[in-house]
């Protein structure tokens, strides 16, 4: 029983760009367009946030009426203006 040989031919020159862009080309491609997409994500979060945030976390309105021990309240002797920069 004899097989065939199978013939392989190697080229020892320099890849041609053509080869290499595409090859690479689509590599590129999808790593940008996940990166784009994933600042996109972040930037849509992070303005949701902004928007939204602000109003789950405000103070209620009694305490920002009476106070809270972190709040100091200052007579007027107790303070003087600074002069305006010109």
């Amino acid at each position: 029983m004899t097989q065939p040989r199978l013939r392989v031919h190697i080229d020892r020159g320099p890849v041609p760009l053509w080869l290499v862009l595409v090859v690479l080309a689509p590599l590129g491609l999808v790593f940008l367009t996940s990166l784009l997409l994933a600042f996109a994500i972040i930037a849509a979060g992070a303005t949701l946030a902004a928007l939204l945030l602000p109003r789950f976390w405000k103070r209620p309105a009694a305490d920002r009426l009476r106070g809270d021990s972190s709040t100091i309240e200052l007579d007027s002797t107790q303070y003087r203006r600074l002069p305006p920069k010109e």
